[in-house]
């Protein structure tokens, strides 16, 4: 059975109005055309959709089920052409990414650069933080991704990724322990060290070595950035235990130094990019995730 939008159309105006005559004014065409369309529109139904009364018309109870319908049609055509108004040009949305702050400061900019070569009307959301907060949002959805060290998976979240990085020490370049092929954690007692605030501290591997060891340690700072430690390090305060990731251009001029931590001192971290488990993501969400992946294991494959 075939309906006629154009039957539609005219049905749902001549209730409104009132009469066949009145909306054919209204319409700007002639009365019989809209007859016409009504009494085919029956014909397709099988079904009387409105009684002829001396002054106009009214709908059957086929009629009010029929409008029901048309004007949720129109309502759902209407919301289609607004999508559609907002799909010119591309495909638009927002992709919500709760990363590390050291997977921001290369590995994610490459993934972001190069899905918007794809979908240039695409934008993002990033949010930071310690672990925790960070796959919190995943689970809240607040985040569509999540690309972090040292979160685990779970029944919510499916891991699209698993790669690890050493840990070392990371130093200015003329520092003694960066004339060293690899460091012991005595070897770090004599020097200051820029450790992790205890929010960072309580959800990251490096904990082992600030917080679970007997080594006389001496903390000369606590910061919650990256870039805190970084300018720290560099301003020579300290020393910092961390993985080479995010690190690569200061490594790369000179600005800094990193040196790994000998076979048992403390095992590698682990990055992970995890994924809502059930969730139906868009397309443009599955890509990133899939480039994402591919950066990482580009990250991975280099040894960093």
């Amino acid at each position: 059975m075939t309906i006629i939008k154009t039957g539609l159309l005219y049905f749902d105006k001549a209730i409104k109005d009132g009469s066949i005559r009145k909306a054919a004014e209204n319409l700007n065409i002639a009365s019989s055309a809209v007859n016409r369309q009504l009494l085919q529109l029956e014909e397709e139904l099988g079904v009387e959709l409105f009684e002829r009364l001396p002054r106009g018309i009214r709908p059957t109870a086929a009629g009010e089920a029929l409008l029901n319908y048309v004007r949720q049609w129109n309502r759902d055509a209407s919301q289609l052409r607004h999508e559609i108004g907002r799909l010119k040009g591309g495909v638009r949305g927002t992709i919500r990414i709760a990363a590390a702050e050291s997977i921001t400061v290369d590995i994610l900019p490459r993934a972001m650069t190069r899905l918007q070569s794809r979908f240039p009307l695409i934008d993002f959301t990033l949010i930071s933080g310690d672990n925790y907060s960070i796959k919190s949002a995943l689970l809240a959805k607040d985040a569509d991704v999540v690309c972090a060290f040292d979160v685990s998976g779970g029944s919510r979240t499916e891991t699209i990724f698993s790669g690890q990085s050493k840990v070392g020490v990371i130093t200015q370049p003329g520092h003694p322990l960066a004339k060293l092929d690899e460091v012991t954690l005595s070897d770090c007692v004599p020097y200051p060290i820029i450790a992790p605030t205890e929010e960072w501290l309580n959800h990251s591997i490096i904990r082992e070595l600030i917080q679970e060891t007997d080594a006389p340690l001496q903390i000369a700072a606590r910061v919650e950035r990256i870039g805190m430690l970084k300018n720290l390090v560099q301003a020579g305060l300290g020393v910092a235990f961390i993985s080479r990731t995010g690190f690569e251009d200061e490594l790369t001029q000179g600005k800094l130094a990193w040196t790994p931590f000998a076979d048992g001192v403390i095992r590698p971290t682990t990055i992970s990019l995890l994924a809502p488990k059930g969730r139906v993501l868009m397309p443009y969400i599955r890509s990133f995730i899939d480039l994402m992946k591919e950066e990482l294991e580009a990250h991975a494959a280099s040894g960093l």
